[in-house]
């Protein structure tokens, strides 16, 4: 056991030094997340589902299904319209101090998790995703057009707290990789118009980013779906890594315009592993090897919610065959 996490820290650190490591390092076995406060800052901690149910939390807060799909209800008891997120109190929302109760159980998640992997700590709920949480989507979009500078008030306060959480981070010994989340775009494009989120949104990315490299930190920058029409954008926030959904990206373009001294995390197409052969997962994987060859600074974990079993057999095969390179 000690070889294998001493094999799998060996393997992140070769990554994060963009150097070409023995094999492909995987998201939620070499290197895994932790969370701060996932009950403020995402939507909580899944529960057991049975397979084709939609369950409540027994906290009455969120609703989810089997496959890991999770939502807030708690949002639309408190806001019905647009003009209950824009009469929101900005101080109401708590920013954290960064002292002894949130390093100790910042320091206890490290801990924890460096035992089985390289911990990365991730902050989910930062501007639009935490808008989300907080206020449900048609509320949020709602407010964003008609009241978008009060909103903006709001958000400089989520902005503020998630600025807490990145400083708690930074001062936990051992932390060298963090990642930051914010689910800006859906499968065709950004959700909001450029000119909005250079306002609102892009700002505080700059901001949490320079922070996290002013305490000698790498950043990771998170958002599912196709955020390309604003990546220059994106990078000229300054992150250090990007995110890829292959179902809503293509990996290729997006790595040549991103640049080879990024780190990628890639999640692989969730059609080609549910709905596709298993010829096609093996010439995805294959192209993962090419993709690698070029951009050392890349790690990867499976998409799909429930590939059949000749799929996940010839992932696993693939992956020893192609992904491990010594």
């Amino acid at each position: 056991m000690a070889d294998q996490l001493k094999e799998k820290w060996n393997v992140a650190h070769e990554m994060l030094s963009l150097n070409k490591p023995s094999r492909m390092p995987f998201w939620g076995k070499d290197l895994k997340s932790i969370e701060y406060r996932p009950d403020l800052y995402h939507l909580g901690e899944m529960e057991q589902v049975e397979r084709g149910r939609v369950a409540q939390t027994t906290d009455g807060k969120r609703k989810m299904t089997w496959d890991g799909g999770v939502w807030a209800v708690d949002a639309q008891e408190k806001y019905h319209t647009y003009e209950d997120v824009i009469n929101l109190d900005p101080t109401k929302i708590a920013v954290e101090p960064v002292g002894a109760e949130m390093l100790g159980e910042m320091r206890r998640l490290f801990d924890g998790c460096a035992k089985t992997a390289f911990p990365i700590p991730l902050h989910y709920g930062t501007l639009v995703t935490r808008s989300v949480i907080e206020f449900g989507w048609e509320p949020f979009l709602e407010a964003s057009a008609q009241e978008p500078e009060r909103l903006g008030m709001i958000l400089d306060r989520f902005g503020e707290a998630s600025l807490a959480v990145v400083r708690g981070w930074c001062s936990i010994p051992g932390v060298e990789f963090m990642i930051v989340h914010d689910d800006i775009a859906a499968t065709r494009g950004p959700i909001m118009s450029p000119r909005w989120y250079r306002k609102y949104v892009f700002p505080w990315y700059a901001r949490i980013f320079a922070e996290i490299h002013a305490r000698g930190r790498k950043v990771l920058y998170i958002s599912d779906g196709n955020y390309a029409p604003v990546l220059d954008d994106i990078l000229a926030t300054g992150p250090d890594g990007l995110y890829i959904e292959s179902s809503s990206m293509d990996p290729v373009e997006f790595m040549r315009r991103g640049g080879k001294d990024k780190y990628y995390l890639l999640k692989t197409e969730n059609r080609t592993a549910d709905l596709g052969t298993p010829e096609q997962i093996i010439a995805e994987v294959r192209l993962l090897k090419d993709l690698h060859a070029q951009y050392p600074g890349m790690f990867i974990y499976r998409g799909g919610g429930n590939p059949p079993p000749e799929n996940l057999a010839a992932f696993e095969q693939a992956v020893q065959q192609d992904l491990v390179y010594a």
